[in-house]
């Protein structure tokens, strides 16, 4: 993942605060050890984070965030280990983004029992053209649109169903079991 989110993609090991510039004045953040890796990150490594993460760093980030939250629960790290390495071979092009596996993880885990709520907190949902920070708008009905906040396909409209149907297509290719209780409306939910 990138921006707020962003941690090494690699290792999935958290990134400095501080930023270090290159000569061409490109800044970027240092990798830092994580006592809860099971291997040591690449430090020294600098990152911004990147789109496509590996499965070992996705998951090492979805460990990292949940035991902020709760206890430590080896029942369900299995399970999301599973759940990664499936979703990361059935995905292709923009499926694979980070954010994309992430919210496809949180509805498997979540149709598996599991409190995944707290997941949204860790990611955010990104432009499905250009992967920059969308900008929502709620209606009086409490219904959410999202758009692409530097507006790159010159078109204001809502993003979120196109990001709902790369979740479904990608947690269909993954989980082929599942496909006929899956719904559009049933992805990112405001």
């Amino acid at each position: 993942m990138i921006g707020t989110h962003a941690f090494c993609p690699k290792s999935g090991a958290p990134l400095s605060d501080e930023k270090h510039y290159d000569s061409s004045g490109d800044g970027k953040r240092a990798v830092l050890a994580d006592g809860r890796l099971n291997e040591e990150p690449p430090l020294g490594e600098l990152t911004n984070g990147a789109i496509r993460s590996s499965k070992t760093a996705l998951f090492n980030y979805f460990r990292r965030c949940h035991q902020r939250r709760f206890d430590a629960d080896d029942g369900l790290y299995q399970k999301a280990s599973l759940v990664f390495t499936r979703l990361k071979s059935a995905a292709a092009g923009r499926q694979e983004w980070d954010v994309h596996i992430w919210y496809a993880a949180q509805r498997r885990l979540d149709n598996a029992g599991y409190e995944t709520n707290w997941m949204h907190a860790n990611a955010e949902p990104r432009c499905p053209y250009c992967h920059g920070q969308l900008g929502y708008t709620q209606f009086v009905n409490g219904d959410v649109i999202a758009y692409c906040g530097t507006n790159c396909t010159d078109r204001r409209t809502d993003h979120l169903a196109e990001i709902r149907k790369i979740l479904v297509a990608v947690y269909v290719q993954a989980f082929p079991d599942a496909s006929d209780s899956i719904s559009v409306d049933s992805f990112l939910q405001f």
